[in-house]
């Protein structure tokens, strides 16, 4: 998710990070065309944690109608707007719900986890967790800021580590991942990741680029190099999104054994 902008020129902190934030139209009803896209048949059951007001589900549920759409949303006034549009949705941390009350014996198609991994302390507890709800193969989408771009590594070499009201250094964002470090993530609590999508800026990554080099390029604060062209993406990525399917369990409790990624789709 992104937060909405400041307010009377007060720290991001202040206005951000208050014990009770009211709902915001622009941090929580911004719907994600891009995830939609990634959707190609109907999905059955959508399990969106992090749903904010509900404007993806509504999205998904206007694009493939009979879906139905269960919510998971922190915020009660987020919440209470996505009831309006949502077949159910609970007010909890991933940490509190109740998947047996809100899932029932539905068996759930995709989940989203769209901006929610980067706010959490613990993601692998909570990936586990969720893991645990799941049908093995089930699809799970999850959008999550890339620390590796450009924008940020030339901050950073410049001596700045600003947080914001949105964005990659989001004042509320508790965990910071690498294209590499996400993949992890997803790995090691038991799903396949198929695909990772990076969501770019190029217009937005160029305002900052003063020199190009042949595998290189050189910022008023650096000069990086690139392998090969996955790696410049990665630069320019803001984003990445990740389609990945959960893994089966070992009969001995041991990992999770991944399938082969021939056996499922990436993202087209």
């Amino acid at each position: 998710m992104t937060t909405p902008p400041p307010r009377n020129n007060l720290p991001v902190w202040q206005t951000h990070l208050a014990p009770d934030l009211g709902f915001d139209p622009q941090y929580h009803q911004n719907p994600r065309f891009e995830i939609a896209s990634f959707i190609n048949e109907p999905p059955g059951v959508v399990l969106d944690i992090g749903c904010g007001g509900g404007a993806t589900g509504k999205l998904i549920k206007e694009k493939f109608p009979g879906t139905r759409v269960l919510g998971v949303e922190l915020n009660p006034h987020a919440a209470a707007h996505a009831r309006r549009y949502l077949d159910d949705v609970v007010c909890a941390s991933i940490e509190e719900v109740d998947p047996a009350q809100l899932v029932g014996n539905a068996e759930i198609g995709i989940v989203l986890l769209l901006d929610v991994l980067e706010h959490l302390y613990d993601p692998w507890h909570a990936l586990t967790r969720i893991r645990g709800w799941l049908a093995e193969g089930t699809r799970v989408l999850a959008s999550v800021p890339n620390i590796r771009n450009l924008v940020n590594l030339h901050e950073l070499a410049g001596g700045e580590w600003e947080y914001g009201p949105h964005g990659v250094l989001d004042v509320t964002h508790l965990r910071f991942f690498t294209r590499a470090s996400l993949r992890r993530l997803f790995e090691e609590t038991g799903y396949a990741v198929t695909h990772m999508e990076p969501l770019t800026q190029p217009a937005w990554v160029d305002r900052y680029v003063i020199a190009r080099r042949p595998g290189k390029l050189v910022t008023k604060n650096l000069s990086i190099a690139f392998r090969d062209r996955d790696d410049l993406e990665d630069l320019y990525a803001f984003q990445y999104v990740v389609d990945a399917r959960t893994a089966a369990a070992t009969d001995d409790g041991g990992d999770a054994q991944l399938p082969p990624i021939g056996e499922v789709s990436p993202i087209v």
